[in-house]
């Protein structure tokens, strides 16, 4: 069940069905970051929590990580969302959207979008199969 139930809330967003197949999240007692895809640039990490938390990693190639400060997060379910542009190109529809003068162009970035939470205990990342069923959004847990 609790498995279940993180996957709901660890779903991948993506544009691109075959490229948001090759991130997934890793959760290390010190840090969160990603493994898999290529081609990222101009990825945003955000990462909101208990006590009005709020932390954003980026990376202009690539895509970031983010490391635990030092045991002083408060313990408690945080909530991530990475947004990226891939290397896919996707042809613009409207002629207004593309750009002035010597930056114009027939084309955009394909987006990507993933979200999901994790859990800190005692100031580090508990491990997805460690989390405690029951776990939902709610920072205050």
């Amino acid at each position: 069940m609790k498995q279940a139930l993180l996957s709901i809330f660890s779903v991948i967003f993506a544009s691109g069905a075959a490229l948001a197949a090759d991130v997934e999240p890793r959760l290390q007692a010190g840090a969160l970051s990603f493994s898999g895809g290529l081609g990222f640039t101009n990825a945003t990490l955000t990462i909101l929590g208990p006590d009005d938390f709020e932390a954003v990693e980026t990376a202009s190639r690539g895509l970031p990580v983010f490391r635990v400060r030092g045991g002083r997060m408060r313990d408690g379910f945080y909530q991530y969302t990475l947004s990226a542009a891939t290397d896919e190109k996707i042809k613009i529809k409207k002629p207004i959207d593309n750009g002035r003068g010597g930056d114009a162009r027939d084309y955009t970035l394909k987006p990507f979008h993933m979200s999901g939470i994790f859990e800190v205990s005692r100031g580090t990342i508990v491990p997805l199969k460690e989390t405690k069923s029951g776990a939902d959004l709610d920072g205050t847990e």
